[in-house]
């Protein structure tokens, strides 16, 4: 046979052979991937959250022309997206193949006869394209559906005194605009303009003083007289300013449960200011989400935080907090404004203030409380995922709305689902399918720092707290190299970010949370307990909070300490200029970080031996110790045997206790939680 006609028949006459080949490669492509690592829905996160944000700036880039050139503007974003939609299109149309060589990331001159094949990605382009395309037409119907509405025009043309009903949908805080003692953030559903009542569905923030904060309960609907006026600062896009006495109304209450849950809220709050002034202001912050300071009782007396004196009434706020005492009692010290506001600062200059915000700290602690008290019991598995889910939308309930609670809520719900299904949790998929979700139901949140801010540090625990533990595990303790991955890993997404925020570098971050993560469990779990008791019994709610305000007083002095020194934070490029900077001296890092530790191993090996740095560490394997066998995998192996084939298992007494845990564990499991 010629070998003109072998090639023919290899290309032809053995067709069916070739398919069954391309199936053997795939089915081989299929075999490498990694069920516990599904990370296939975060590129389509990731292009969604960009076409929202691009959609957002467009919009405001164009809007904000003047009428000749708005229509310029437009022709521009309008011909730049058609290339963009063509670009893909082309590259879908194309079936968008490429050399499975490229793939694996191999050069020409390594290619072998499997590395012919081409491996489809027009698949996934689709999907990320039809992703794109409808989190842009979201944004883009959420902007138009702001602009025009009636309270954003009248805002727009002029600041006008309109009557409107509000619906209030956060509890009412101390106010952040001088002039004003409360705030809380609502929802117009009619703008009485005049004569004419209009309907209107635009987010405002009403900011307001006196006896007028009473009215402020969350989940209520009101009539409020004042100026509206577009917002200087902040997320909301319309303010409402109610500088009138007696000028909003109650049209509506609350819910029960919303009544239900401000008077536990109040009560925690009564409870807390018995402490100390760093457990007031500490305490309600760690477990709620919210500082002492900035508490306001719906129904109460707003009073100011002065330095010294009793509460009184007052409605000269200065803008630096407000509180409010129920009934107007008089017999609590007032909280020290000076000192509330430097614990604020030093949480800040040090790292931690991020503990001060409700986040999926709280969602693990309860959930892990939960799984252990049911798998007391002996629980089915659905059972226990329904009871889960159950306790995080009780948890969400109970803790001050924000961004960063909706996106642990909605993540916790994705495991318990899982969980209901016997499906382990996927983390990843889960953070990728909430950010999906959340921007195009609510495109607004594309430009929230905390929502940006808590989905990168969960995402960056979850990519690298694992490697920065094991690396971080060969030269000191478990219990010290897990914190400080953890830390490490969050910062490591959350710092470009918090860059574009504020101009600074944060050197004191990282010690200060190693400093402090022994003690905020257990304060957390403390203060959680405190506030679900302390509307039936203050006694036993007021030992609790005590209890959570100890380990607030170790975080307290642990940021007065690093906040105190000149370099606890350094000023670095700000804008997006500085976040890319950020995000190549990172990259820079973890290069250096790359080539130069595999080289002292290497060095390290080959000066004393893999024996000599066994017997050095004590027997253990002198690999593990160095970071490169896993440490997860907790095996305790030796070199094989130089004439058998293999690798001897020897395994100590802690590993052995741990296998028959796991495999006592996957028992019971079989048996009773199906």
């Amino acid at each position: 046979m010629s070998g003109h006609e072998h090639g023919l028949r290899g290309t032809h006459g053995t067709g069916g052979i070739g398919r069954r080949g391309d199936r053997r490669r795939t089915a081989a492509r299929h075999d490498r991937e990694q069920g516990s690592r599904d990370w296939r829905m975060l590129s389509v996160a990731i292009a969604v959250w960009a076409a929202s944000l691009a959609a957002h700036h467009t919009f405001a880039w164009i809007m904000g022309a003047t009428a000749g050139e708005r229509f310029n503007r437009l022709a521009v974003a309008c011909a730049a997206s058609l290339a963009l939609v063509c670009g893909l299109a082309v590259t879908i149309g194309m079936n968008g193949r490429m050399p499975a060589c490229v793939r694996r990331g191999r050069t020409a001159d390594e290619r072998g006869p499997d590395d012919i094949a081409e491996v489809p990605i027009g698949g996934g382009l689709t999907v990320v394209t039809i992703a794109v395309l409808l989190s842009a037409v979201a944004a883009l119907s959420a902007n138009l559906t702001q602009w025009h509405d009636p309270a954003s025009t009248l805002a727009r043309e002029r600041s006008p005194v309109v009557t409107a009903d509000v619906r209030i949908v956060t509890p009412a805080t101390a106010a952040d605009k001088r002039g004003m003692d409360c705030q809380t953030d609502g929802t117009i559903t009619v703008l009485y303009d005049g004569d004419i009542e209009r309907a209107s569905s635009a987010a405002v923030r009403v900011y307001t003083s006196d006896a007028n904060c009473a009215a402020l309960a969350d989940g209520a609907t009101v009539r409020a007289q004042g100026t509206l006026q577009q917002a200087q600062y902040g997320k909301q896009p319309l303010w409402l300013v109610v500088d009138m006495p007696e000028a909003i109304a109650i049209v509506r209450r609350a819910s029960p449960g919303k009544r239900v849950v401000a008077h536990m809220q109040d009560a925690f709050f009564a409870v807390t200011e018995r402490l100390s002034d760093q457990g007031r202001v500490l305490v309600p912050g760690l477990t709620l989400g919210v500082l002492g300071q900035d508490h306001v009782v719906a129904g109460g007396v707003v009073v100011d935080h002065d330095r010294t004196g009793i509460g009184a009434n007052t409605n000269d706020n200065d803008g630096t907090g407000a509180a409010a005492q129920p009934d107007g009692a008089v017999d609590i010290p007032k909280l020290n404004a000076t000192y509330a506001a430097g614990v604020e600062e030093n949480f800040r200059r040090s790292g931690i203030m991020h503990l001060m915000a409700v986040s999926g700290g709280h969602f693990m602690l309860i959930a892990d409380l939960t799984r252990r008290t049911c798998a007391r019991f002996l629980l089915p598995r659905r059972l226990v995922a329904g009871i889960v889910a159950v306790a995080y939308l009780l948890l969400a309930a109970i803790m001050y709305p924000s961004d960063s609670v909706m996106r642990a809520l909605v993540m916790g719900l994705f495991g318990a689902a899982a969980l209901s299904v016997g499906r382990r949790g996927q983390s990843v998929s889960a953070l990728s399918w909430t950010v999906i979700g959340t921007l195009l139901i609510r495109p607004r949140m594309a430009t929230s720092y905390g929502f940006a801010l808590s989905c990168a540090a969960v995402l960056g625990i979850v990519l690298f707290a694992g490697v920065v533990g094991d690396r971080l595990g060969a030269f000191m303790p478990r219990f010290l190299a897990q914190p400080l991955a953890m830390t490490v890993a969050a910062q490591s997404l959350t710092l470009p970010i918090q860059v574009l925020m504020e101009p600074e570098l944060p050197l004191a971050s990282v010690p200060a949370n190693l400093l402090v993560s022994p003690f905020v469990d257990f304060a957390t779990l403390a203060g959680l307990a405190a506030l679900a008791v302390s509307w039936a019994s203050p006694q036993v709610g007021f030992a609790l909070a005590w209890v959570s305000s100890g380990g607030t007083q170790v975080m307290e002095r642990v940021a007065a300490w690093l906040a105190g020194s000149r370099y606890a934070v350094v000023p670095w490029a700000g804008g997006i200029l500085g976040a890319l900077l950020m995000l190549a001296a990172e990259a820079a890092l973890v290069a250096l970080l790359a080539v130069a530790v595999p080289r002292l191993v290497r060095r390290l090996r080959d000066a004393f031996g893999t024996q000599n740095l066994r017997d050095a560490y004590g027997g253990r394997d002198a690999r593990r110790r160095l970071g490169i066998h896993d440490m997860r995998n907790r095996r305790h192996s030796r070199s094989p045997a130089p004439t058998l084939p293999g690798e001897s298992f020897r395994p100590g007494i802690r590993s052995r206790i741990n296998r028959w845990l796991a495999e006592t564990t996957t028992l019971f499991g079989r048996d009773f939680g199906e």
